[in-house]
């Protein structure tokens, strides 16, 4: 206490130091705080369930053939070095059987993403972000209580059971103000009554994908009963549900899965053959699939495992921008060490050890480091809107809390500890080794002074370098961001409103689907301002695709065809209004409807594809998949335009009349004049002059739709942007006062020299030489440095290579530019030193 006390006198003394030094280290703990507390909510966390341990979340591998004969909501991936895929989809009868036969899990449960739901609640519309449909015992085996009412049963599960429903807290306190009332209370859910039953605990946000939180969970058994036109789901060839279970005591995963390893092959191929005999194609026995039980604590992986490399890419950045801070703390503890010489060597003196002496300064720098790390916390809790307003998922919505809990607190505190030893060990050992006979002799401090030099020195071409890192890192995501909005899309992207519908979830029937879509196209063309409106199934560029097994009649597929096309359903004008030309043949008019035969536009890579030269109009396409035996005719041919995503080239891509494929979910594309704020409430008012119930979904501009597309590149963009100029400035701040400390040191030096006739001009090239000397030793190493852990970054670049020249000039530049800015005064400083003055003193 009495080191502490002494600190803080010390530290009150020279408020200047004090308060860069804890700004620092504020910005670099705080940053650190905030992008771990992205990392601990997505990567770290376990459920906040009882016993996350003891749960496991199944999952299939599968070659070739298994997805082949497969049909379904399907999430995975495949393994680009064995050629397997990776699914948590499984069937409904799958988890019947599950449930019924495991004798290794006392709970089996399943659960379902429930999307664009109509919610009606006292008659105002509104849509739930995400919902979930589960199994009875979903929150019983996951071990999550009600903190209001009551959580789902089995009994929900009964064909007569009345519709029930459990909310979230978070829909809970936003929808209806934290109301008990809210328990029994009716609301319409796809115009079913359904009735609110209880409430989930603060903090629980279900098993689905990280970011995922469903506000309103219904029953899985009743799911015709909500949505109706989803039939194929009730079928054993059709997978979209997850299964996961609870351990019984004693029991693994691995006998979990083994377990129940015969009951999934034999499922999986009753449901195979029932599928492959809907198109009379030959069964398929995929038995290159098997069943596996991953680690369910954190429910749903597929999105934490997507952006782990990108998280820890993003700590690794802003771990440099804390070392910066803590290098330049390290050289102003270098200099306030040199003016308090006098002092330490009365302490000395006086019979203090050396040990004593590097104490009293460590507890100086641990009162600094906590300072920052407090000040930092609340930075990072400040920072918790702005880091999500930057879509760190993308295009996907997220819901994270970022939580400062115990483990954040705790490497916060950790973080600081760490700092304060690095930044003040160097500084306390150099101003602890004091010759007191020069001292109190008042001797010369050349050799001490010198040796205090070159550390000071080393550390600031460590901060140069960590900034430069940060600079070209930057540079090249900036540069990236620029290839991508110059990419040509194939049609016309500008000027574009987008929103979709969901006339299913809003009660319409089949019948009426095309009906709607119409009536809304024409009333949308008559706000002024629209040139054009049309519609598709898929919405242009926005990260979603439709696909189909297809084969052409008469054709052998080519060795480079693709399992499965891009499909789309699309308004008769959409190639006009899209401005997306037609090449070879026409496109669709409103006589392709469902009264004429199937018909169909491919674009140019198909043609290329499955015809070569040949004139593809006129040519037969056969659908091969669960449910649709169809044929189509080409009628045209347009021109390639991405189809997901802007990185992509365009995909082999084949369009269908909207008319003639009717679905209830639609996107609606509003070309407009000239730009008009006032057309996105235009757009609302149109859509209730239809229908008050039916809610516009999603509404956005495409470019906003592009943006979000984008938003990791530019998630880096602007966060190592910021940590760059930040790491600059840090570096500046180091760069000036190490230069202020040497023009102070060689006072009596610049004297003589100016007093031997070196002019004002030599004094300060001399000093920019110096500055100059240690930028570009700073700069070469951060090249090294960058080009190194270029690899790093090179999949996440587009349009140039992870060590372009361009950009790894430009960052070298703007560091010595501002270099020596922050160099010249000093320099100037020292060539006003007054001859008479320096040998004085």
């Amino acid at each position: 206490m009495t080191d502490v006390r002494l600190a803080l006198r010390q530290l009150r003394k020279t408020p200047g130091f004090t308060l860069v030094a804890v700004l620092s280290l504020a910005l670099g703990i705080g940053a650190n705080t905030a992008i771990f507390s992205l990392v601990n909510d997505v990567l770290l966390r376990s459920l906040p369930v009882r016993n996350p341990g003891e749960l496991v979340l199944f999952r299939l591998t599968e070659g070739v053939r298994g997805r082949l004969s497969r049909a379904g909501e399907n999430t995975g991936s495949v393994d680009p070095r064995t050629g397997r895929g990776s699914s948590t989809s499984f069937s409904l009868l799958m988890f019947e059987r599950f449930r019924a036969s495991s004798a290794a899990l006392s709970e089996v449960f399943a659960f379902a993403s429930f999307s664009q739901v109509n919610i009606l609640i006292d008659g105002q519309p509104e849509v739930a972000p995400t919902a979930q449909l589960v199994s009875g015992n979903y929150h019983a085996g996951l071990g999550v209580p009600a903190i209001l009412g009551r959580t789902l049963t089995v009994e929900d599960e009964r064909p007569s059971a009345p519709e029930v429903a459990v909310i979230s807290h978070r829909y809970w306190a936003r929808r209806f103000g934290r109301d008990p009332a809210v328990i029994g209370k009716v609301i319409q859910i796809n115009r079913i009554a359904t009735t609110i039953v209880g409430v989930t605990p603060p903090g629980f946000a279900g098993a689905m994908q990280a970011g995922e939180s469903p506000d309103v969970s219904v029953p899985l058994a009743h799911h015709l009963h909500f949505q109706p036109e989803r039939a194929a789901r009730s079928q054993p060839w059709y997978w979209w549900i997850r299964i996961m279970g609870r351990l019984a005591p004693g029991a693994t995963a691995a006998q979990a899965s083994a377990s129940l390893e015969p009951l999934f092959q034999q499922t999986a191929r009753e449901g195979w053959l029932a599928g492959t005999s809907l198109d009379n194609a030959p069964a398929q026995m995929p038995d290159d699939s098997l069943l596996a039980a991953d680690s369910g604590a954190q429910g749903e992986n597929d999105r934490r495992r997507q952006y782990a490399g990108s998280l820890r890419l993003l700590m690794g950045l802003v771990s440099l921008v804390l070392a910066a801070a803590c290098a330049n703390v390290a050289n102003l503890l270098l200099a306030r060490g040199a003016g308090r010489r006098r002092e330490i060597a009365v302490r000395l003196a006086l019979g203090a050890s050396r040990g004593r002496i590097v104490r009293q300064l460590l507890a100086e720098s641990l009162l600094l480091a906590s300072a920052g790390a407090a000040l930092g916390i609340v930075l990072a809790w400040l920072s918790r809107d702005l880091l999500l307003a930057l879509r760190p998922f993308g295009n996907a919505p997220v819901v994270l809390d970022l939580p400062l809990d115990a483990r954040v607190l705790g490497v916060t505190i950790a973080t600081a500890a760490a700092t304060a030893l690095f930044f003040g060990l160097a500084p306390a050992l150099r101003a602890s080794r004091v010759d007191l006979t020069a001292e109190f002799q008042g001797g010369t401090r050349a050799p001490v002074g010198a040796a205090r030099s070159r550390l000071g020195q080393g550390l600031m071409v460590a901060q140069i370098a960590l900034s430069l890192v940060l600079l070209v890192t930057a540079g090249l995501f900036v540069r990236t961001l620029g290839n991508l909005s110059d990419i040509d899309a194939g049609f016309n992207r500008r000027g574009l409103v987008l929103f979709a519908i969901d006339a299913t979830s809003a009660g319409y029937p089949r019948s009426r689907f095309v009906g709607l879509q119409t009536r809304l196209q024409d009333r949308l063309a008559r706000i002024p301002g629209v040139r054009a409106v049309t519609f598709s199934s898929v919405a242009p560029l926005s990260g979603t695709r439709q696909n189909k097994r297809i084969a052409v009649l008469g054709h052998a597929p080519p060795p480079d065809a693709p399992l499965a096309v891009n499909t789309n359903g699309l308004a008769p004008n959409f190639f006009a209004a899209m401005e997306l030309p037609i090449v070879a043949g026409r496109g669709f008019d409103p006589r392709d409807d469902g009264s004429r035969p199937k018909v169909a536009v491919v674009n140019r890579t198909f043609a290329r594809r499955y015809f070569g030269d040949e004139d593809p109009v006129g040519r037969q396409i056969v659908f091969n998949a669960p449910g649709d035996n169809s044929r189509a005719e080409v009628i045209g041919v347009a021109a390639d335009a991405k189809y997901s995503v802007l990185r992509d080239t365009a995909p082999p891509t084949v369009y269908l009349s909207a008319l003639q494929q009717v679905d209830g979910n639609a996107t609606f594309a509003v070309r407009l004049a000239s730009p008009d704020a006032g057309v996105l409430a235009a757009i609302r008012a149109a859509v209730r002059d239809i229908d008050p119930s039916l809610p516009v979904l999603n509404l956005r501009t495409q470019d906003e739709q592009i943006d979000r597309l984008h938003a990791q590149e530019r998630l880096f963009a602007r966060l190592s942007g910021f940590f760059g100029l930040l790491a600059l400035a840090l570096a500046c701040v180091g760069l000036y006062g190490l230069m202020s400390y040497a023009v102070l040191r060689r006072t009596p030096e610049i004297g003589l020299r100016m007093a031997l006739g070196a002019r004002r001009g030599q004094v300060i090239r001399m000093i920019l030489r110096e500055s100059l000397t240690l930028v570009g030793v700073g700069a070469a190493a951060g090249m090294a440095t960058a080009a190194a852990a270029s690899r790093l970054v090179a999949t996440m670049l587009f349009g140039l290579s992870a060590t372009d020249p361009l950009t790894y000039g430009a960052s070298a530049s703007l560091l010595v530019v501002v270099a020596l800015l922050a160099s010249l005064l000093p320099a100037l400083r020292a060539s006003r030193v007054d001859p008479m003055v320096a040998f004085r003193s």
